[in-house]
């Protein structure tokens, strides 16, 4: 990742992006969240890392990068936000990780939308432990199935 330009797209406290920086990217992080903003200011200035932080909408966000990391809202509660996540991706880089529940039906939209932007994509499928964050969160730890998929560009 060295000399990379990277975005985060719904960086949350900014942890991927964080470890794109040590590992010598440049990183931007993008929230609409402002308390987690907060939060990845506060990370930022205590491990004095070099890194933009952007108070955006991931779904208006432009601009261009080399790689995409994200772990989108998994459209549970806003139906369809992490196919937005992914349009936006495919228009701001050539590589992309995104991190998505797992489940057939959203595999094969995934899969063909990557295909429509002209994307290759790769999955490795995942078991997650998630402790409550939300408030609608009701169990101490649920576990289930995530597919981290990795996205390049086709080149012909």
């Amino acid at each position: 990742m060295s000399n990379k330009k990277v975005v985060d797209l719904g960086c949350g406290t900014g942890v991927f992006c964080f470890v794109a920086s040590l590992l010598g990217a440049y990183c931007t992080c993008v929230e609409i969240d402002l308390g987690s903003l907060e939060t990845a200011r506060d990370m930022k200035s205590e491990l004095n890392l070099d890194i933009e932080l952007l108070n955006a909408d991931v779904t208006q966000f432009h601009g261009r990068f080399n790689t995409v990391i994200q772990n989108p809202p998994f459209g549970v509660v806003n139906r369809g936000i992490d196919i937005k996540f992914l349009q936006t991706a495919f228009s701001v880089a050539d590589t992309v990780y995104s991190i998505h529940k797992s489940n057939e039906r959203s595999r094969e939209i995934i899969i063909k939308m990557a295909k429509e932007y002209g994307f290759s994509a790769e999955i490795l499928s995942e078991k997650y432990k998630l402790k409550p964050y939300y408030p609608w969160h009701m169990k101490r730890v649920h576990e289930f199935l995530v597919d981290i998929y990795f996205f390049s560009k086709v080149t012909r």
